[in-house]
């Protein structure tokens, strides 16, 4: 299995990150940017989490948190060639480093992969609205 871990986004690594979110599958709808001063706009709000998706120390992705209506929000977008394990443990990853619960991930209602992946760490669905699922990982009590 190979070494995936999630690494600030540093600003050397800017053009790589926006690369992988463009080359993405993924259909998280706050993952999608207009060009590269939308993807920088959006790194730059201070409520914005991003980090870059390593594996084996080659970027394969972006992971990112930010604040949605109130609510905390998680997306993730990977490169076509990431590994299989990549997007899950990447997303594992940040749902440890994000601590406040509910903790929420909007998709494509088609994006089955996606679906998947979140349906396997914990995440429920919560509401449709139009062509998105939204999913909640609910609060656990210890």
């Amino acid at each position: 299995m190979p070494h995936i871990e999630l690494r600030a986004l540093t600003d050397d690594h800017r053009d790589a990150a926006f690369d992988a979110v463009s080359a993405s599958r993924s259909s998280w709808p706050r993952g999608v940017f207009e060009g590269r001063a939308s993807f920088d706009e959006w790194v730059d709000r201070p409520d914005v989490e991003v980090y870059t998706v390593s594996e084996d120390g080659r970027l394969s992705g972006v992971a990112a948190a930010m604040d949605v209506d109130g609510d905390r929000e998680i997306l993730l977008a990977v490169t076509p060639d990431a590994g299989d394990e990549a997007p899950t443990e990447a997303l594992r990853q940040l749902t440890v480093r994000e601590a406040e619960r509910p903790l929420y991930a909007c998709v494509s209602v088609d994006d089955e992969p996606a679906h998947d992946m979140l349906a396997r760490i914990g995440f429920v669905e919560h509401e449709r609205d139009g062509a998105d699922v939204v999913y909640v990982l609910p609060p656990t009590l210890e």
